[in-house]
């Protein structure tokens, strides 16, 4: 005899197990149409992937491995632009290397063509799918592979998500502001990097978006708060979407992916949300459970998920943490001259000899010069250029190739890294655009009080040039009136 108790355990133990049964012919088509879609979206399919974790250097581990050791989008075909070299530098989500298709497009990195390898992943999974439906006739049902495909796209999610997060909890993925850039009209910066830039600003917002995504992974890791990750990731990287369409901001495809999978993850859920909040009637979640029965099954579960938290959340958080606090992988790591940092204005410019008066409109004067803390020296000449088209998000080894403070800018703002000879005296300067690599000064110099530096030597042009500078006090009327603890001033 039971008692009432042991009743409602009994009833309740049976909704929660959701008693098998045979699922329509719709039913299953979809399922297998989106079981492979997503198979083909999360799975990497690249043999390169696989060989990079025999082939990573385990004892010098750098946050670039993790964000390659995180997965590799279906990229078989690649959107080309000639005219915006940089703007395919996704940072952390990788690119397949294979492609059979290169479709030349102005547009395609930031309009509709972009999600043509969607289009081709579901295509393939409509043919398959349908193949499948003729090959399998028999009355069943999915449960099983259904529960695990949510698994993988919840980790995947997860996993893909990590190196947006741990850049933001320690603010490295859009550091602080620097001297050029708040000497460089607002008009000048391409939309994307007005996006970016208001975050190099409000660096407190920053890491609360980095917590806010380390809470969705949290979510997703989770079975019983999956739901809940899911639809924040729907919500908060689903904004972030929008914001890279609307700024042209080159991750929108990753970002939508994390509106496609918690949308998928969530659908499981929907029905008895619908029942709860809209019909308003007393609900048991009815999401099947895989039971994990077998010894092994528990074992080889707990060490899955012991991994991916060791390694996604605890080594990618540290490795994070080492990179901002030493070698931030936006910000050149080679120091500028010592006490060189600040605005000038250029007293003298001569060019073979020949004195140029100043004038806004002069194509070889130069303008409003700022040497930064890092071995970075730029100024504003009026003449056009080609704008190295992307926000400089890479995680870029070499100092040339970080361009987090020089890309996206046009306006004649020309940025050169520099390498100085301090024996000798000798800047030896290089562009860091990527269209004109190909453009170097090499500059003596000399020092004649702290707030002076005299340059001499030959141009990008091979014309001599003599350039006197003398630093300016600045005044920057974005942070007056700012509380410290709101923004970061430039130091």
């Amino acid at each position: 005899m039971s008692t009432p108790n042991s009743t409602i355990g009994t009833q309740s133990a049976e909704l929660h197990t959701e008693p098998p049964r045979y699922w329509l012919a719709h039913e299953k088509f979809w399922f297998r149409v989106f079981f492979i879609f997503f198979f083909v979206l999360v799975v990497p399919l690249d043999t390169s992937y696989y060989t990079q974790w025999f082939t990573t250097d385990w004892n010098n581990l750098h946050i670039r491995d993790i964000g390659s050791l995180s997965g590799s989008s279906f990229s078989p075909i690649k959107i080309v632009n000639p005219d915006r070299p940089g703007a395919r530098d996704v940072g952390s989500i990788g690119e397949s290397p294979t492609d059979f298709l290169k479709i030349r497009s102005e547009e395609g990195s930031f309009g509709l063509l972009s999600y043509i390898n969607w289009a081709l992943a579901f295509g393939i999974a409509l043919i398959l799918g349908s193949l499948w439906t003729v090959l399998d006739r028999r009355p069943r049902n999915y449960r099983v592979l259904y529960y695990f495909l949510i698994t993988a796209v919840s980790y995947s999610l997860l996993i893909r998500l990590q190196g947006l997060t741990f850049s933001k909890v320690f603010p490295s993925q859009m550091p602080e502001l620097a001297l050029t850039q708040l000497n460089t009209p607002l008009g000048d910066f391409v939309a994307q990097k007005l996006y970016w830039i208001q975050f190099s600003f409000v660096p407190d917002y920053q890491r609360f978006a980095g917590w806010a995504e380390l809470l969705i992974m949290l979510f997703l890791f989770f079975r019983p708060t999956r739901a809940l990750g899911a639809a924040l990731a729907v919500a908060m990287i689903g904004n972030i979407a929008f914001a890279n369409h609307a700024y042209d901001g080159g991750i929108h495809l990753a970002a939508s992916f994390y509106m496609l999978g918690g949308l998928f993850v969530l659908a499981a859920y929907l029905p008895g949300i619908w029942r709860l909040i809209i019909q308003e009637q007393d609900t048991v979640p009815s999401v099947y459970v895989y039971p994990f029965r077998e010894k092994w099954q528990r074992r080889f579960r707990f060490a899955f998920k012991t991994f991916v938290f060791l390694f996604f959340f605890v080594l990618s958080a540290y490795l994070h943490w080492h990179n901002y606090t030493y070698d931030s992988y936006k910000v050149p790591a080679n120091p500028g001259l010592p006490g060189s940092r600040g605005v000038y204005d250029v007293t003298e410019f001569k060019v073979n000899g020949q004195t140029i008066p100043y004038s806004p409109l002069d194509s070889l004067r130069w303008q409003r010069v700022t040497f930064e803390k890092w071995s970075t020296l730029s100024f504003t000449v009026f003449n056009t250029f080609n704008i190295h088209g992307e926000a400089g998000r890479g995680k870029q080894f070499a100092d040339i190739d970080r361009t987090y403070e020089s890309a996206g800018t046009g306006g004649g703002r020309r940025h050169y890294y520099y390498e100085a000879d301090t024996i000798n005296n000798v800047l030896f300067l290089q562009n860091k655009n990527k269209l004109y690599r190909d453009k170097t000064l090499r500059l003596h110099y000399k020092r004649p009080t702290d707030e002076q530096i005299i340059l001499w030597g030959t141009n990008e042009y091979q014309d001599s040039i003599y350039v006197v500078l003398d630093k300016k006090e600045e005044v920057y009327p974005l942070y007056e009136g700012s509380p410290q603890r709101l923004s970061v001033r430039p130091q």
